[in-house]
């Protein structure tokens, strides 16, 4: 029995390869928005800690000082969010080149799958034909 090849394995596995690399520039795209969203949430914290200072402290020259860090922390905030809308950018234009791969990998499957199905037929057959020349052969010669 022949062995089954698919002429296009190299391509297919070119394709998986293609994938892998597309799901390894989405997971660092994916992590720079995250660490730009840790950095907004670090932020936020800061301001909520520096709210509450405010809240509990009369004092003049205090609450001028943490007027000045408020300014500096929205400035950062508004930094983060400009640099997060940039890298969710990136991770969408990743997503689709990921997606875009995986289409192509599967449709060699499907075709790998198709091609594997019609290779066991054939298969099938040509060892039902074999069986049944040697049952005829048995037969006429009288071995039967």
């Amino acid at each position: 029995m022949k062995k089954f090849v698919f002429s296009m394995e190299k391509i297919l596995e070119l394709r998986r390869f293609e994938q892998s690399e597309a799901e390894l520039e989405l997971g660092k795209a994916n992590a720079e928005v995250a660490r730009i969203q840790n950095n907004l949430d670090e932020v936020a914290e800061k301001y909520a800690a520096m709210t509450e200072s405010c809240n509990s402290n009369n004092d003049f020259e205090f609450r001028a000082q943490a007027e000045s860090y408020f300014f500096w922390l929205r400035q950062k905030r508004d930094f983060f969010l400009k640099e997060k809308a940039q890298a969710e950018l990136v991770a969408e234009e990743k997503r689709k080149i990921m997606q875009e791969a995986m289409k192509k990998v599967k449709v060699l499957e499907k075709l790998r799958e198709r091609k594997f199905s019609d290779w066991k037929k054939e298969m099938q057959k040509e060892e039902e034909i074999n069986t049944d020349d040697i049952v005829t052969s048995q037969f006429a010669s009288g071995v039967l």
